[in-house]
């Protein structure tokens, strides 16, 4: 007999077919905002940042020192281009300037949001333009005087702004929130321009939600990326690395300082991240000269940051500002992953690896009380299979005896006897099914970092280290801790787990099955 498909399952209705459309019209409007992302981020080039660094680290501008001829001839630069692009004027008077202290002048465009909803809301993108013309006894690291041209420091992050303010300028659309384009002045001499702009503001303070600061990104060594603020707003790592795909290598610095322009907007509350490629000797002295930069090292960093612009603008989420972050330093950092818990003994032996020729671990020490002397293991006893385990190493043993069930057999050789034994054990403790420990971090809910990785255990073996964030099991989001630990002891494997390490994210997969028997050469 056929199998019979009633009607009323087959009818599109208007209802179902409204709901299709406007499934096909969001699919649609999704990929053409990918697109236009993608032609954003490849209309930012090395050739047109260096242009720009040129003209800011040239010797005419006399290292742009703030209120000097210099100074202004970069500020009347950075107003034309944002001219030229038909960003709406940000600054005093329906102009691109906000004076302040006698001749200084931030120069600020704003790309105003396309969500009526939205718009109202921005984020902050900024760089300073200004530095320290011949230099002094108090900011110059070469005695002897000189232009300081600041080529990284930071024409290179000022060029930066040119062309991420030209990629968003010409989106077809541009995003749900507002974003101001903002050149700091005076930001040498103690942050002066981000400073007067937030007693100042130009758009609603209270609507920030994040500051993005590129100060110092031409120096690309190592693929390395300094990533500041992580810390100030809750979710910010994460945001990072799902943005990060130039394949930066990150450190995540905590400690945080006024020692630039993102200062000022979190100490009145509001969230930042400020990329750096790091300082060198050059800093502060005549040698940061525009034939050092990396242009191409630029290009990366400039593109991150306008993919960390453009999600936060176009998302609805906001980070909610973590003040504890005044107060974490990268010591704290550093004992996050390290510190290792005690784990239960459960099987209780000591043993030392067998000959190559030999089967298993010889065991040379049964703790008293413990789970082996129940079992009435012995010294001298190879331990060859542990459950459904094949022991070849004391890896393979540690890994055996942390994940497997309380009741277990162990197949084991003694001396004097040629047949193999069967001893059950009852293992103390509770089994760690993938092999590892983890703790929370505040600023990072919904992820949870990995402290010890047992050797042998199903996470060693897929590759999984001590400091791996993870932020997904089985291609889904968990809420805490207590979702994370039932799902990885719940759910059948193989566990597909999203790894980051060092701002890079992978997709582990764990297979909790043992490996397979070791083949005799």
């Amino acid at each position: 007999m056929g199998h019979f498909v009633p009607r009323y399952r087959t009818r599109v209705t208007g209802l179902s077919l409204a709901v299709l459309l406007a499934g096909l019209v969001a699919a649609t409007a999704a990929a053409k905002e990918d697109s236009a992302l993608a032609a954003a981020l490849e209309s930012i080039r090395a050739d047109q940042l260096k242009q720009h660094v040129d003209y800011l680290a040239d010797d005419a501008l006399e290292g742009r020192k703030p209120g000097t001829p210099g100074g202004r001839q970069a500020g009347d630069y950075l107003a034309k281009r944002f001219e030229e692009l038909r960003l709406e004027p940000a600054g005093d008077d329906g102009s691109y300037f906000q004076a302040f202290h006698h001749g200084y002048r931030n120069v600020l465009g704003l790309v105003r949001g396309a969500d009526p909803g939205l718009a109202v809301e921005t984020v902050v993108v900024g760089a300073h333009y200004d530095h320290v013309g011949f230099g002094t006894w108090r900011n110059s690291r070469a005695p002897g005087g000189g232009i300081h041209n600041g080529a990284d420091d930071n024409a290179s992050g000022t060029s930066g702004l040119i062309e991420l303010a030209e990629a968003l300028a010409g989106m077809p659309k541009p995003p749900r929130r507002s974003i101001l384009l903002a050149a700091w002045d005076g930001e040498e001499e103690g942050m002066l321009g981000s400073q007067h702009w937030i007693d100042h503001p130009t758009v609603s303070r209270n609507r920030i939600v994040l500051v993005l600061n590129m100060d110092m990104i031409g120096r690309l060594r190592e693929n390395r990326l300094h990533v500041l603020g992580t810390r100030s707003g809750s979710g910010l790592r994460r945001l990072v690395t799902q943005c990060n795909h130039p394949g930066f290598d990150c450190t995540f610095v905590w400690t945080t300082t006024p020692s630039a322009d993102h200062w000022p907007f979190f100490d009145a509350g509001i969230p930042f991240l400020m990329l750096h490629t790091g300082l060198h000797d050059d800093y502060h002295t005549p040698r940061d000269d525009a034939d050092r930069i990396d242009h191409e090292g630029m290009r990366r960093v400039v593109r991150l940051a306008l993919r960390l612009a453009y999600d936060v603008a176009q998302s609805d989420r906001r980070f909610a500002y973590r003040d504890a972050a005044r107060h974490e330093t990268d010591d704290q950092r550093g004992r996050l992953a390290v510190e290792t818990p005690s784990l239960a003994t459960r099987l209780g032996v000591q043993w030392q690896e067998s000959p190559a020729a030999a089967e298993g671990v010889r065991l040379t020490g049964v703790v008293e009380g413990s789970a082996a002397q129940r079992a009435a293991l012995r010294p001298g006893d190879r331990i060859v299979r542990l459950g459904r385990q094949e022991i070849h190493s004391g890896d393979d043993l540690r890994g055996a005896v942390v994940t497997a069930p309380r009741e277990v057999e162990l197949l084991v050789y003694r001396p004097g006897e040629d047949a193999v034994k069967r001893l059950a054990a009852e293992l103390d403790g509770q089994p760690l099914r993938l092999g590892i420990t983890w703790r929370i971090d505040a600023a990072e809910p919904g992820s949870v970092i990995l402290t010890h990785v047992v050797s042998g255990s199903p996470a060693a073996r897929a590759g999984l280290a001590p400091g791996d964030r993870i932020y997904q099991v089985a291609g889904r989001d968990f809420a805490d801790d207590a979702e994370f630990a039932k799902r990885v002891a719940s759910l059948p494997g193989p566990l597909e787990l999203l790894v980051e390490r060092g701002g890079r994210l992978r997709t582990v997969v764990v297979r909790l099955e043992s490996p397979p028997a070791k083949q005799a050469a």
